[in-house]
């Protein structure tokens, strides 16, 4: 497709496309958004959606310029943790864990970017989908991607190293809200859990080798209907991408173009939360596409952890199952007797998340 001279390409209507793409027009920049689906808020055979994460919203709304908060992010009520069998009722105000509505819904975040959007100039087409190296060759420089977890082909075509993930996605309705469970056992060694929000439940049960239907069917009715007493009337099987499989994966820029969010190696690579980080490097690469020195140095210094925490998950991972079993239920109970003097360690491990505790207030 043809492109006008002045207008700023962006790939991908997730919350750093459309991020970078609120900040850019209000800067006077004529944006162009292009989105695989027919609306924003990702894949719709499971959204809505809710995604449980740390969050500072307060500075991350004044960074991006949006005023962030209910119905779109609540701060989490209730979280409980089962560690291979042993409950541990988690503090949640300590960790500052919300639930954020992710899909189509007005009270979801990204229909609230999406109205600032429209409201600023942003001009969005739909169906649009990046198939190829070649696709992607033919936007213009500086053209941003925000493409997010699951489209191999940005991965590949930007050389991104990445790992694959599967399980099992469902969501569903509860008047139960807004709380969390997970859940980390020999039967979902990565881990699962749901979050509820707004009157939907979303879960998310995978790891990163092929998973068991009989494990699944088993975590779905003892755990999650049986312990927690919620219940997905919809799931679907996926396989999905991470960018973590390299210590060198965040990156800004990646030839003529400006990388964005997940694809940008914008997240936790320990649990993989993705907000925060989403919208924060949403905001950089809109910075980038004007001054690329000072993008480059706030994109640095809010990714300088994420090889930190990709060696504790290599470390973790490598942890036979048995110590796990042994020791990670007690040291979570721990953490919970010990919360106020425990939350610095807390609050820096946390720190993989793009500008978590950094932010200016």
């Amino acid at each position: 497709m043809d492109y006008k001279a002045k207008e700023v390409a962006i790939v991908g209507a997730g919350l750093a496309g459309m991020t970078a793409a609120l900040n850019l027009a209000r800067d006077g920049k004529d944006v162009l958004v292009l989105e695989k689906y027919d609306q924003v808020g990702g894949m719709p055979q499971v959204r809505p959606a809710v995604d449980v994460t740390p969050f500072d919203v307060g500075p991350v709304g004044k960074f991006i310029g949006v005023e962030l908060g209910a119905p779109q992010i609540v701060p989490c009520e209730h979280w409980n943790f089962y560690a291979f069998g042993q409950k541990v009722e988690m503090k949640v105000k300590e960790v500052n864990l919300h639930c954020v509505e992710r899909g189509p819904r007005k009270s979801s975040l990204d229909s609230q970017l999406y109205e600032l959007c429209l409201q600023a100039g942003v001009k969005f087409e739909f169906n649009k989908p990046f198939a190829s190296q070649h696709d992607y060759s033919q936007l213009p420089p500086d053209s941003i991607i925000a493409t997010g977890l699951y489209p191999a082909a940005a991965l590949e075509a930007f050389n991104i190293p990445y790992q694959k993930v599967f399980g099992y996605m469902g969501r569903g309705k509860t008047d139960n809200w807004p709380r969390t469970g997970v859940w980390m056992d020999d039967y979902a060694l990565d881990y699962a859990y749901y979050g509820s929000s707004n009157d939907v439940v979303f879960c998310l049960y995978f790891a990163r080798e092929p998973v068991k239907d009989s494990e699944f069917e088993r975590f779905k009715e003892v755990q999650l209907e049986g312990e927690e007493g919620m219940e997905c009337s919809s799931w679907i099987y996926y396989e999905g991408e991470v960018p973590t499989a390299s210590y060198h994966n965040p990156r800004l820029f990646e030839g003529n173009k400006i990388l964005a969010g997940t694809l940008a190696g914008g997240m936790d690579p320990f649990a993989l939360f993705g907000v925060h980080g989403s919208l924060v490097t949403g905001k950089i690469a809109a910075i980038a596409h004007d001054d690329k020195a000072a993008a480059y140095a706030l994109f640095k210094k809010y990714t300088r952890y994420f090889k930190r925490n990709l060696f504790m998950r290599r470390m973790f991972d490598a942890t036979p199952v048995a110590i796990r079993k042994r020791i990670m239920g007690p040291q979570l109970q721990f953490s919970q007797d010990h919360a106020q003097q425990l939350m610095p360690l807390m609050n820096n491990f946390f720190k993989a998340l793009p500008g978590y505790q950094e932010l200016p207030k």
